[in-house]
């Protein structure tokens, strides 16, 4: 396992550099040790400091090139470091290095205009959600005003249904019995007569013979 002590820079589609500390994980073929180090005529301390880190620079730029920031910034950095560690355990498995993985070490190091933008992106994601809960929570408000407004009108037609129908059950009743009614003006009468009348009026309730 190596975790490189400087970044390895690599430049996207849209011009942007972007910097990343990486770590290699590999094992050397034991059956292929000949070929190795008849290929590279050194130690392989050597090799995972040269030609290997060659290696995985040259995949990351070629492979950064097709990708765009935003892309990479959205998750594309996994595509990128998965696509690159196949092509080097394609390139290095016939001269015997078996590349395990390929791991990023660390945060990015990214331009201040790509930060800068990042910053504005993430602050215009928070106030979309606010302006999102904020509308929410006045739907809520209005269906909560609106089922009230309901429930009051509900209340207002049944009592109103409820007097109807005690008005109409009473101006039944009047009708079928009429001396109910001349009863209630009875029982309501004080006694006391009119102290004028007029030729013809009658006394309230009473026939005079």
């Amino acid at each position: 396992m190596k975790i490189y002590d400087h970044a390895f820079s690599f430049h996207m589609s849209d011009g942007t550099t972007i910097g990343y500390l990486i770590g290699v994980a590999y094992k050397v073929d034991p059956t292929k040790v000949t070929t190795f180090f008849q290929t590279y005529r050194k130690g392989v301390d050597d090799i995972t400091d040269t030609d290997l880190r060659q290696k995985i620079a040259d995949a990351l730029n070629r492979l950064a090139s097709r990708m765009s920031t935003d892309k990479f910034i959205d998750g594309g950095k996994a595509d990128l470091l998965a696509s690159a560690l196949k092509e080097i355990q394609d390139d290095m498995e016939p001269i015997g290095i078996q590349v395990i993985s390929l791991s990023y070490v660390g945060k990015p190091e990214y331009p201040p205009t790509v930060i800068d933008s990042i910053n504005a992106k993430v602050t215009a994601n928070q106030k979309t959600m606010q302006r999102e809960q904020e509308v929410k929570q006045r739907e809520a408000e209005a269906n909560m005003l609106r089922a009230e407004a309901d429930g009051q009108a509900d209340a207002k037609m049944t009592l109103a249904k409820a007097e109807a129908e005690s008005i109409r059950i009473r101006g039944q009743a009047l009708h079928e019995n009429p001396e109910v009614l001349q009863l209630e003006a009875i029982n309501k009468w004080s006694g006391a007569l009119p102290q004028y009348m007029t030729n013809g009026a009658g006394t309230p309730f009473i026939q005079v013979k």
